[in-house]
């Protein structure tokens, strides 16, 4: 324990003879050298009265200090803190860090360390701050996955934190949500079915069409079930149409998708409506001159696309439209895909009779089957017949051509890829012996088997006689109507147009 020492401090200075002495207390007194104090009075009982006396008028003139332990650790101690108080105390005076740190501390709070010191806390809002942010994430696994992506893995499809369905996030974000603006487009009239929906003609709403002038504009709006294309996995192939017709819709010959959008249950496309009908629903006859026009805007239409690296597979006249010059417009990009020049595919598409020998084959194939469907079409609008293939020998791999008796001609597998281009007249209906030798030339070029053979390029067709010396830039600047060549024979009466009383 601590040592007591007691030292005379004189007689009190006080002119009240009855004060007290004053007592000067050691700041350093612990708890063990008062103990010690108290441990000595009970010593003083067995002294006499007197003796009491004196003691308590000497302990009157006396001052009583007290003492840390003498050893040396102790005294190190006791200089270290009394040193640690006073620094303390001499930074705490400074004006700089009075000045400074009110601003450092705020700081910290902005960066969200600290709370900050000059606002009152609000318990309200930390208990509410400490809710979101103890708050779990829906449908996350665990506390690392709560700000990964979700998008990027079609296997995490349900693991979003936001509440977006399913059906709809397999369309985002091409496609945005809108539940309200099919309700833009009224007076709908169905045209056409597809595959996954219909087709309808519709006209502009009166919060579209709010010059007054005029009638309102009319579109054709495709409407999708998601169902049916979720079912049989043709999400990315819609995905595909709908860039196709937005990047490739200022062609000329193309139609263009103006807007495009989904709700909860469909999918909807929109684009300018041709009310001239399908190609060969308004058109029954061909003169040479007007095939020869079309079968040149189908080629740069054809032409284009192939070297925006696009192979189109549907090429039929379902698909082709006629706007209010009787130009052609391409429609229904649903089994285009990107393909690169050069490059092949196998998928087994498209319609029987306008598919190459090399799908139906299923064999890789390129670019050139649009051209095997050109010449179909080509085949119709010359002689008004489709061209005669044998569709089993194809499946078998064979290229044996027949006749229209069914006959087995006599020229072997081998000898259609080494012979010239005419030994492709098999395929051919007996009314092309009435063209003249350029025509025929056109659909031999057009309807080879093989496709090394086969004339599968612009080209190629601007050298051959049928469009020697053509006028190609006034057919694609639109200069070249086809009404100088259509007259009241060639057309088909339809009926009035729905929308001309409205």
């Amino acid at each position: 324990m601590g040592t007591v020492s007691v030292r005379s401090a004189g007689p009190a200075t006080s002119s009240d003879h009855d004060t007290a002495p004053t007592a000067v207390l050691d700041p350093h007194r612990t708890a063990e050298a008062a103990e010690c104090d108290r441990d000595e009075r009970p010593g003083t009982v067995g002294r006499t009265s007197a003796q009491h006396e004196d003691l308590s008028s000497e302990r009157k003139a006396r001052a009583v200090s007290f003492q840390l332990p003498s050893t040396t650790d102790g005294a190190d101690v006791g200089w270290l803190r009394l040193r640690y108080h006073e620094t303390v105390a001499r930074i705490a005076r400074t004006a700089w860090l009075r000045r400074n740190l009110p601003v450092v501390a705020n700081a910290l709070h902005s960066a969200g360390e600290v709370p900050s010191l000059n606002r009152k806390r609000d318990p309200r809002a930390r208990s509410c701050r400490k809710a979101a942010e103890r708050a779990r994430p829906l449908a996350r696994v665990s506390r690392r996955r709560w700000h990964q992506s979700t998008l990027v893995c079609e296997a995490q499809l349900l693991k979003s934190c936001w509440p977006v369905r399913q059906t709809e996030r397999l369309f985002l974000p091409a496609f945005p949500v809108d539940e309200r603006r099919d309700r833009l487009y009224c007076h709908r009239v169905h045209l056409a079915d597809g595959a996954f929906g219909r087709v309808y003609q519709v006209c502009e709403s009166a919060a579209l069409h709010r010059s007054g002038i005029g009638r309102p504009a009319q579109y054709a709006l495709k409407v999708y079930r998601k169902s049916d294309i979720i079912s049989s996995g043709a999400v990315q192939q819609l995905g595909d149409e709908v860039n196709i017709q937005t990047v490739c819709g200022h062609h000329p010959f193309i139609v263009r998708c103006i807007d495009f959008w989904q709700t909860r249950t469909h999918i909807f496309l929109l684009s300018k409506y041709y009310g001239n009908g399908e190609f060969f629903q308004r058109m029954k006859s061909f003169c040479p001159e007007l095939s020869r026009l079309y079968v040149a805007e189908l080629a740069l239409a054809l032409d284009f696309l192939h070297n925006a690296g696009i192979i189109y597979r549907d090429l039929k006249p379902e698909n082709i439209l006629l706007d209010q010059e009787y130009n052609i417009k391409l429609i229904d990009f649903g089994l285009s895909k990107w393909l690169s020049i050069g490059s092949r595919t196998t998928t087994l598409c498209g319609t029987v009779q306008y598919m190459a020998p090399e799908i139906i084959q299923a064999e890789p194939y390129g670019h050139a089957v649009d051209w095997w469907a050109l010449g179909v079409l080509a085949c119709r609008m010359y002689t008004g017949q489709f061209p005669f293939t044998d569709l089993s020998r194809y499946l078998r791999g064979r290229l044996r051509p027949f006749d229209q008796g069914g006959e087995e001609l006599a020229s072997p597998e081998s000898s259609v890829a080494s012979q010239p281009p005419e030994v492709a007249s098999w395929a051919l209906p007996d009314a092309v012996e009435q063209l003249v030798p350029a025509e025929r030339d056109l659909l031999q070029r057009l309807l080879q088997p093989v496709p090394q053979h086969r004339l599968r390029s612009l080209l190629q067709l601007e050298r051959i006689a049928l469009y020697k010396n053509y006028r190609w830039d006034d057919v694609r600047n639109g200069k070249i109507s086809p009404k100088q060549y259509i007259d009241d024979e060639c057309l088909v009466e339809t009926e009035e147009d729905p929308f001309q009383d409205f």
